[in-house]
């Protein structure tokens, strides 16, 4: 069995960018608009339910192939494609009140001042869990994601590790039900749930296709024989749940969304993962293409808006006008695009290269 490459995942990837870059926009003053003012939280879940995937799908396959996990590799090969433009831009987060003072524009004050050594240890969620607030500074604020990806890495490569893979499927049920449990003490305690053991069922969610396509290929067999008719409708429910759920109250998301999300997110995995009948987004489509840059979208894009809507605060330009709002977002998106391809290939890629040799 040949491990895979998965094509449409890159499209994937940048569709739930999209998600949280809208959500991040001026948006809440237009009724029409505002359908996406919290689409970020569901962006940020299929990001979950990606990652719970693909690492599982990584880890399940070595396992498979050769009775164990090499989890030093493991570790580095994470270590490369993340930490170094998350440690850059914390020093970037650090040097921001400067830089601003420098240029002359006013640096916001609210938020929470950030404890630096907190930010550096993947703690960023937990700093934002306790003051309730975000850090006054970007791309920060954006980082608790990364943490609880960082956690999900270390927890899940012990787990497989040690367990075998004939009992996945209980991990994956444990890990539904703890995050349930986890939710119920949070709501309870009135705790901001984004911390992984609130978020871990996403990623065991997605690791039920990958547990599918190294133990069940009749599953995915049987997957390809669905219409695509059906499938393209599951599709379009799932983007009715996208623009529904941020309308509802906070405590039926809680409950509700995990479930139905987790579902329908790994049901459109499921029908990339066929060879034949399936949805298929090819690796040359610009949106395959724009969401090789995807880690540097995600951080780079609060940046850019941030810094824009300070420009248009200083000359004076109208936010509450419809017009303006979409040229700030489309000058907002090219822009990110734009630095996180120069990142990508000036900084991120010279760490990326080095993954071959912990192969």
């Amino acid at each position: 069995m040949k491990r895979r490459y998965f094509e449409t995942f890159d499209a994937l990837r940048f569709l739930a960018f999209f998600l949280v870059f809208l959500s991040h926009l001026p948006l809440a003053g237009f009724p029409i608009l505002r359908l996406f003012d919290g689409s970020g939280d569901i962006g940020v879940v299929f990001f979950f339910v990606l990652s719970g995937f693909l690492i599982s799908y990584i880890l399940l396959y070595e396992k498979e192939m050769t009775g164990t996990v090499r989890l030093k590799k493991f570790f580095m090969r994470r270590i490369l494609r993340i930490w170094p433009l998350f440690y850059a831009m914390i020093l970037f987060a650090f040097l921001t009140p400067y830089l601003l003072g420098f240029a002359g524009i006013a640096y916001s004050t609210k938020g929470y001042e950030p404890n630096w050594l907190m930010s550096c240890l993947f703690l960023e969620n937990y700093m934002m869990m306790s003051t309730g607030t975000f850090p006054n500074v970007s791309p920060l604020r954006v980082m608790w994601s990364l943490c609880i990806e960082e956690h999900f890495y270390i927890i899940w490569g012990l787990l497989l590790y040690f367990l075998p893979i004939r009992r996945i499927p209980v991990l994956i049920i444990g890990a539904i039900i703890i995050a349930y449990i986890g939710r119920v003490i949070y709501y309870n305690l009135v705790i901001v749930d984004m911390d992984i053991f609130t978020n871990i069922d996403y990623f065991a969610y997605g690791t039920i296709p990958a547990y599918c396509l190294i133990k069940k290929e009749e599953i995915i067999e049987r997957i390809s024989r669905i219409s695509m008719s059906v499938k393209y409708f599951i599709a379009a429910i799932t983007v009715a749940f996208i623009l529904i759920f941020p309308q509802m109250t906070y405590a039926t998301q809680l409950f509700i969304k995990p479930l139905t999300l987790g579902l329908l997110f790994t049901a459109l995995i499921f029908f990339t993962l066929p060879t034949e009948n399936r949805i298929y987004i090819p690796r040359n489509h610009i949106i395959s293409r724009l969401g090789v840059y995807t880690y540097g979208l995600y951080l780079y894009h609060t940046i850019c808006i941030t810094f824009l809507m300070k420009l248009c605060e200083m000359e004076g330009i109208d936010l509450t006008n419809i017009f303006n709002v979409i040229i700030l977002g489309i000058t907002a998106l090219v822009c990110s695009i734009i630095v996180s391809m120069i990142s990508y290939y000036l900084f991120e890629n010279q760490f990326i290269k080095l993954k071959k040799y912990f192969y």
